[in-house]
């Protein structure tokens, strides 16, 4: 199948694109190089992969392939003077290990020496190459990872590079509810911690104003709601119904009850 070329897109539509920021150790003939890279992620849990994507700018690119490994920093945000000098100079203009900045941590499997300082620093061995129409991915598995001593918190790059507040505190409810094949309801709901009782309450609405009690429930394994309930006898108009989702200290929330159409997935899917 063909695609058609999008145009017409805004310019660097890309720095809308939350990312951390890490630093990249690669070995080569005459010593470390090292230089910053927004683009760095998990990519795979177990094994644990980790993935820097490079533009053709970068000597790096070059290094890497030959290298067959490489250290990866994930920035702390003390370190947002560090990461804009190693992202702002070349190899070939000057040797960025020499500036006082930057210490190195022993390697314990790979040869490659680490950046200290930041949240975490993880030892990789080059697993895979992607190459992109203009980019590369390198792909890495975490064979090692140092941890410091206390928490740091991540340096994130969004246009400028940014600190982050504090964690987004939860105040609603939101919930969504689909009709099964065997005249049950599967709600799934995710909401807040409850201050007291671990409770969601539900409720079906009907559109002519009436309210029927569908119980009060724990939460499931991991904290939140998903359950399949039998809805009250006798013919209901579902298709206008809504399903109200209660947790105590939050707002409610709402879901349409949408009809079963096909075959429903199963009740706890694997989660990321």
């Amino acid at each position: 199948m063909s695609h058609t070329v999008p145009t017409g897109l805004p310019n660097r539509l890309w720095k809308k694109l939350t990312s951390a920021v890490g630093i990249i150790s690669v070995r080569h003939q005459d010593g470390i190089n090292v230089m910053s890279a927004e683009w760095s992620y998990f990519v795979n849990k177990e094994p644990l992969y980790a993935a820097v994507v490079l533009s053709p700018k970068a000597g790096t690119r070059e290094l890497l392939p030959g290298a067959g490994e490489f250290s990866l920093t994930l920035c702390s945000e003390q370190q947002a003077e560090l990461a804009d000098f190693v992202g702002s100079f070349s190899l070939g203009e000057v040797d960025k290990t020499t500036s006082e900045l930057i210490e190195f941590g022993t390697p314990r499997v790979i040869r490659t020496p680490w950046v200290t300082g930041g949240l975490v620093a993880l030892e990789c061995v080059l697993r895979e190459t992607v190459s992109f129409p203009v980019h590369t991915m390198f792909v890495g598995e975490v064979v090692a990872s140092h941890l410091p001593e206390s928490e740091r918190r991540p340096l994130v790059k969004h246009g400028p590079m940014h600190t982050l507040g504090g964690p987004v505190r939860h105040a609603t409810v939101v919930a969504a509810a689909q009709l099964l094949p065997n005249g049950t309801v599967r709600v799934a709901a995710t909401g807040p911690a409850a201050p007291e009782a671990d409770v969601w309450r539900l409720s079906l609405l009907l559109p002519d104003g009436g309210t029927h009690a569908l119980g009060d429930h724990p939460s499931g394994e991991f904290g939140d709601f998903l359950l399949e309930l039998p809805l009250p006898p006798g013919p209901l108009p579902l298709s206008a119904a809504r399903i109200k989702v209660e947790r105590q200290g939050a707002k409610p929330g709402y879901a349409r009850i949408a009809p079963s159409g096909s075959a429903p997935r199963a009740l706890r899917a694997e989660r990321t």
